[in-house]
């Protein structure tokens, strides 16, 4: 990682959450699913192509994991860059 130089204590940036905020449809944006929805992509053609068998429940299991690990990723990145994000002139 690189340093940024920016002192989050004396940033104004303020990280306490809104009342009210967030409903359903915030939290299944803030999981990228468009970027989720590759993952997964890529997971099922990983099963398709490799060699053997495999349960369909236990595909589908692994294929939901992966759906969730995924947005669980693009959910924690937004939340560890919501500083750097506040200060930049595209994501502001």
């Amino acid at each position: 990682m690189s340093d940024t130089g920016l002192d989050i204590s004396r940033s104004g940036f303020d990280a306490s959450p809104a009342v009210g905020a967030g409903g359903v449809g915030d939290y299944l944006a803030l999981m990228k699913p468009r970027v989720m929805s590759l993952v997964v992509f890529t997971g099922f053609v990983g099963l398709v192509a490799a060699p053997g068998a495999m349960h369909p429940v236990l595909a589908l299991a692994a294929l939901i994991c992966i759906a969730v690990g995924a947005g669980a990723a693009g959910a924690l990145n937004m939340w560890y860059d919501a500083d750097i994000d506040a200060k930049m002139q595209r994501t502001a």
